[in-house]
């Protein structure tokens, strides 16, 4: 293709194909309901190119308000049937560029790029029920139950060894040292009315290094069940679309959109597996944009896929109208990200004056101000969800508290090997000492 003037457009009348969907295209219409000018993302674009080649057009819009999908005997509808009927010479909007597309029609540059996403009921909460146990791991309560266990039995022998080593009574029983220690643990030591021997120095180190551990431990537990508390405890009904086969859900897709396309002729995977149930239930594939949208409204055992930049859109509006209360949000996992842009007959003279001026558009800045300026950026339903996830406190997480306790329970053992050593040496010298003085 040779040089385009820049005067080819010059006076022309263009005819434009488009689909209402915010806050991509928007339609304003007359009193008889015909669409006289349109407002949004793409008629940014479109307006900046009509005073730059001075033309000007009217606006068609698809008798199925659809975009485009490939038919089993071959034809289009939407759109892209338009376009290949010679009745539009450039379809603008959220145009996904994909390969079965543009086998047929060409595209200009991209100027937005984005992924699909799930809309689908706001997230329920979780029962708060079993918050108590939350803040440490399956594991960490099986070994905090067992030193509970085993430390007074330790200590008991201790006392009746070193008892028997002094010539004295054990003073305590077993269920006495229990409460001792959990006390400690329940900070609450000073109710039980026990104390740490004064003169068994293991003792009192072994004491010492459980004081030091369930301090730590307490802390740490009381730190992280406020932080369940407090944070809600959110569930949503899926995060990706790998879950919807065994969801249970309704998917709904919008009819000659590119995700009908690319769910239709899948060959294997996820996408075919989605594709296999819009063709056992062809009443998921919705006509419009709202009716999907609104089918996650009114039915909970729906999602719809669309866009996300859409989605978010959907979901805005909604919290809008709905009292600022959040009805919908999004899915975390996004999936098939594809570049937008506009779509011309197969070889289209006005393809190379649009694609320069869209260039020069989005080297100076004004693609990234108009998106800023339409599509939204707020997420007030999403951010309660996908924040800072909390994690009970694992095995790892506290295995060096442990670590000190093993070592205090290792030198609380050494010192009672001493003590013993030095009281029954000490017994053997009064021994021999009294032997003496009565021979």
């Amino acid at each position: 293709m040779g040089i385009v003037s820049d005067e080819l457009l010059s006076g022309k009348i263009l005819r434009v194909a488009a689909v209402e969907i915010s806050p991509f295209v928007e339609f304003v219409r007359d009193e008889n309901g015909d669409v006289i000018e349109g407002k949004g993302f793409s008629f940014e674009i479109l307006n900046a190119l009509m005073e730059t080649y001075n033309f000007s057009i009217t606006i068609d819009v698809p008798k199925d308000k659809a975009y485009g999908a490939l038919f089993s005997n071959g034809t289009w509808n939407g759109m892209i049937g338009m376009i290949l009927n010679n009745e539009s010479d450039v379809g603008i909007g959220s145009f996904s560029v994909t390969h079965v597309r543009h086998r047929v029609i060409d595209f200009t540059v991209a100027y937005y790029e984005e992924s699909s996403g799930i809309l689908i009921p706001a997230p329920i909460h979780g029962k708060q029920n079993s918050a108590f146990i939350k803040p440490f791991d399956f594991r960490v309560w099986v070994v905090l139950i067992a030193i509970l266990g085993i430390l007074p039995f330790i200590t008991w022998i201790q006392s009746k060894v070193l008892a028997k080593a002094k010539f004295s009574m054990v003073k305590k029983r077993r269920e006495k040292r229990f409460m001792l220690f959990y006390g400690v643990l329940l900070t609450q030591c000073k109710f039980t009315g026990q104390h740490v021997p004064e003169k068994d120095h293991s003792l009192r180190f072994l004491a010492i290094v459980w004081f030091l551990c369930a301090l730590v431990f307490i802390h740490a537990y009381i730190g992280t069940l406020i932080s369940f508390l407090s944070v809600p405890n959110l569930k949503p009904i899926i995060r990706s679309l790998e879950e919807l086969p065994s969801s249970g859900l309704r998917w709904i897709v919008w009819r000659g959109s590119d995700l009908e396309s690319l769910f239709m002729e899948a060959k294997d995977g996820i996408y075919r597996t989605i594709g296999d149930e819009l063709r056992n239930h062809p009443e998921w594939l919705v006509e419009s944009i709202v009716e999907g949208e609104q089918a996650v409204v009114t039915n909970g055992g729906s999602v719809y896929m669309n866009n996300q930049a859409r989605i978010r859109y959907a979901i805005e509006q909604n919290f809008i109208q709905s009292g600022k209360k959040c009805h919908l949000s999004i899915a975390k996992e996004t999936f098939y990200k594809v570049n937008q842009a506009f779509a011309l007959p197969k070889g289209s003279p006005i393809g190379s004056l649009f694609n320069k001026k869209m260039l020069i558009m989005m080297e100076t800045g004004l693609m990234e101000h108009w998106r800023k300026k339409h599509l939204s950026n707020n997420n007030h339903c999403g951010g309660q969800i996908y924040g800072t996830v909390l994690s009970k406190l694992s095995f790892e997480d506290v295995k060096s508290v442990f670590l000190i306790w093993i070592i205090g329970l290792s030198i609380a053992s050494a010192v009672f090997v001493l003590e013993n050593v030095f009281f029954f040496a000490g017994r053997k010298m009064r021994y021999c000492s009294e032997t003496r003085v009565v021979n």
